[in-house]
């Protein structure tokens, strides 16, 4: 085996910046969370999360798809799918499927990976006019040339040798004050690799998510992470800081590693806040349906009764609870549920149940809690640009 095709992990120097953020993250893996946010509010806001997720993982790779674009799909349960949307759907599938197949004790082996890749790749046109693969799951069977880069991948001779290595990393058991650091050098080495004829870049942003969990960072039950937003702030940066550690020198990866980390602790700690009730209900819910009214899209009486539901401790309410807005009569009570109903913004906390909580997911309330997030900046500006 030839020394290069050995991935290390350079030990950085006791006192430097990357060790203070290795130390912070850390903290924050062990941290145990509990939630003020309820589950059925706290998952709404993940879904949001991961459209964020796929359309910033898509357009890193040059989707044009703004993000006002993508949500006026999704409200509108669009039948046509172009090449762009089935793109960042297959990213939305293999982040579920990420989520139900891994877990601390996954082995990320040549067949995880394929299923991946597979997924992504699903239904698109191969290169070099779309975002497909000649061969779904498969590594490459001949030489690639990366846009933009003078990084030359791997020749196509060693590139199985190089593969086999890299999942031996990954999959190596390690103390854990080297697992960011073998997450953070994966990230770089998967991309330098270049395993497969297309979609590295979505595949190595994914296996990001898939190391964290592995890791054990609790980002799939309790907290709301964004793999790709660690990078598409500032494409530029991203693809500077990958060049530089191109060189393999322990200090350059070092330099990358630090890039990555940094982000991935800034992104962990902004996320924090979405686990605080009073800061979701006062600073995205109850601004979202207020744009909502701003704009028609509500009645005055439908605000008043979200208004209502969204103060309580709970965020949920009864029929029985119209009554504070003067409705006593059975039936009105029940028109004015099937109608809250029917327009997709309130849902039972339980299927077939009589409690029911706000949605804001796949309506139109959608666009005021896209506009509250991107009021608190945890949507770059890049993703409404053309």
């Amino acid at each position: 085996m030839l020394d290069d095709e050995k991935i290390k992990i350079p030990d950085p120097k006791w006192g430097s910046n990357l060790v203070r953020i290795i130390l912070d993250l850390e903290k924050l893996r062990s941290k145990k969370l509990v939630g003020e946010v309820p589950p059925w509010i706290f998952f709404q806001l993940k879904s949001i999360f991961q459209i964020l997720e796929t359309l910033g993982s898509a357009r890193i790779e040059g989707n044009n798809t703004t993000l006002a674009e993508y949500v006026e799909k999704i409200i509108e349960k669009s039948a046509h799918r172009d090449e762009s949307h089935k793109e960042i759907e297959n990213l939305d599938a293999a982040i579920r499927w990420i989520e139900e197949h891994t877990d601390e004790n996954t082995k990320i082996n040549r067949a995880y990976v394929s299923e991946i890749h597979k997924l992504i790749t699903k239904e698109l046109v191969p290169p070099p006019s779309g975002e497909g693969s000649m061969y779904p799951g498969e590594l490459r069977r001949h030489n690639v040339r990366i846009n933009k880069s003078s990084h030359v991948p791997l020749d196509v001779a060693v590139l199985r040798d190089y593969f086999e290595s890299f999942l031996e990393f990954i999959n190596k058991d390690r103390p854990e004050q080297y697992q960011l650091l073998m997450i953070a050098i994966a990230h770089h080495r998967f991309a330098y690799i270049h395993p497969f004829d297309n979609g590295n870049g979505r595949m190595g942003r994914l296996l990001n998510y898939a190391l964290l969990i592995k890791s054990g960072f609790q980002v799939k039950d309790v907290r709301i992470i964004n793999p790709s937003s660690v990078f598409y702030n500032d494409r530029e940066k991203y693809y500077n800081y990958l060049s530089i550690a191109d060189s393999l020198n322990d200090e350059d990866v070092l330099q990358w590693s630090e890039y990555f980390l940094s982000g991935l602790k800034s992104e962990i700690e902004k996320i924090d806040h979405l686990l605080i009730k009073k800061y979701v209900q006062e600073v995205l819910l109850l601004p979202a349906i207020s744009f909502s009214l701003d704009r028609k899209q509500i009645t005055d009486k439908e605000y008043q009764i979200l208004k209502y539901l969204i103060s309580k401790n709970d965020i949920t309410m009864k029929s029985e609870e119209l009554k504070n807005f003067g409705i006593t009569n059975a039936v009105q009570k029940s028109r004015i549920m099937a109608k809250l109903r029917g327009k997709n913004m309130i849902i039972p906390i339980k299927t077939n149940g009589r409690i029911y909580t706000i949605n804001f997911v796949n309506n139109y309330l959608l666009r005021g809690i896209i506009k509250s997030l991107e009021n608190e900046k945890f949507v770059p500006e890049f993703l409404n640009k053309n």
